[in-house]
């Protein structure tokens, strides 16, 4: 009762603001990427069916943000294992567009990997927050590895299904908590090399692209460390004009739509390469490309602009938050957002490899838009109980 209370002092109103605002956009985005798109696969009403997941969405993000977040850190373990056999179930059922993702319960589907997220970031999170709050902390790099232990099963699965975006943002939970727990000087070493492998992944194609080519072909593929549709992808971010009427058809069908959009957009509802259904999956991984299409580079602005507020936000919440957990969720969840967005809106652009990888709350699905809202109210159950500031 007592947050209930102070909850008009202490609620992020800019956070559930923006949430709110995200939501809107994707149910606007699903709908000018699905209005006149003669797909068969496209379910009916997606975008009314993303209204009502957003709905049910606000409203467990209401209750989880009224719950004391730290009565879950007792729990963890339960929300991890559980996760973990549903990712396991997964193989028991059919295979969707040649994935083992969802679960199926009638007339809906629920997808395990979007929820193990969850599960990830709240068990890395108490371990981690346990080893800080010891008697003496220790801080050596090699300490808090079986809070790294804990992202092996997950990525496993989920890698397995096959769903290798989806394992890639475990990854990147996870080293974003373990950044965050090796701070001082290796916080900076920790960021120095992250700043510097990225540049390097980023600038060594560029730079040398033949020989990228052939690391993948010779490498890659001949010993089998992905898969050749996961390889193809890479290839096509490597050379664009890489078999545009096959692995390649989709990114750049995405970049002819979002380029003919222009600065202000071809205007809702009638972007030609989106009514004409020509990008494959635009409602779900490649909604951003109709985004661009339709409302042009100053659309698209203004969707990257309401994530970073989001972020921002986020890692307030995290600085002042009560105890150690509360911090390392909420920077949990501030590293799945990112990379995500990142990696989203990147592969549209060329940036980086298209992965699979749906954009926060702006791509069709329940299972995303259900398990980002939860996201959204630990952080708010955070900020709720963050620290008081009392001055003599």
């Amino acid at each position: 009762m007592d947050v209930l209370r102070r909850s008009g002092r202490q609620v992020d109103f800019v956070l559930v603001g923006v949430t709110v605002l995200l939501l809107a956009y994707g149910c606007v985005a699903v709908l000018a990427a699905t209005y006149s798109n003669p797909d068969p696969n496209i379910p009916s009403h997606a975008w009314l069916k993303q209204l009502l997941y957003g709905i049910v969405g606000l409203g467990l993000m209401g209750v989880v943000a009224v719950y004391d977040y730290r009565g879950l850190r007792k729990y963890h373990w339960w929300f991890y294992g559980g996760t973990t056999l549903l990712l396991a179930m997964v193989f028991g059922f059919h295979s969707i567009n040649g994935a083992h993702s969802w679960i199926p319960l009638g007339a809906f589907s629920i997808q395990p990997s979007e929820f193990a997220k969850i599960a990830l970031i709240l068990s890395t999170a108490a371990l981690l927050a346990d080893r800080e709050e010891a008697e003496l902390p220790d801080r050596v790099w090699y300490k808090p590895l079986s809070a790294l232990a804990l992202l092996v099963v997950p990525f496993a699965l989920t890698y397995k299904e096959p769903a290798l975006g989806q394992a890639l943002v475990m990854l990147a939970v996870t080293g974003t908590m373990y950044v965050m727990y090796m701070r001082r000087v290796w916080f900076g070493v920790a960021i120095a090399l992250l700043v510097a492998g990225g540049v390097l992944v980023v600038a060594v194609p560029i730079l040398f692209p033949q020989q990228a080519i052939a690391f993948v072909n010779q490498v890659v593929l001949k010993h089998h460390l992905l898969r050749g549709y996961q390889a193809d992808r890479i290839l096509t971010w490597l050379d664009p004009s890489y078999q545009l009427s096959n692995a390649g058809y989709n990114i750049h069908q995405a970049q002819v739509a979002i380029g003919s959009g222009q600065l202000f957009g071809q205007g809702f509802l009638n972007g030609v390469e989106t009514n004409a259904g020509a990008v494959p999956n635009q409602w779900t991984d490649y909604i951003f490309s109709a985004i661009g299409e339709e409302f042009g580079f100053v659309g698209g602005s203004i969707l990257v602009l309401l994530f970073m507020v989001m972020v921002h936000r986020l890692i307030r919440i995290a600085a002042n938050a009560q105890d150690a957990f509360g911090s390392y969720v909420v920077m949990g969840i501030v590293g799945m957002f990112a990379f995500q967005v990142f990696e989203n809106v990147g592969m549209d652009v060329y940036m980086s490899p298209s992965t699979g990888i749906t954009l926060p709350f702006i791509s069709y699905g329940g299972s995303s838009i259900v398990a980002n809202l939860l996201c959204i109210g630990l952080a708010l159950s955070v900020a709720l109980r963050r620290k008081k500031l009392h001055f003599g």
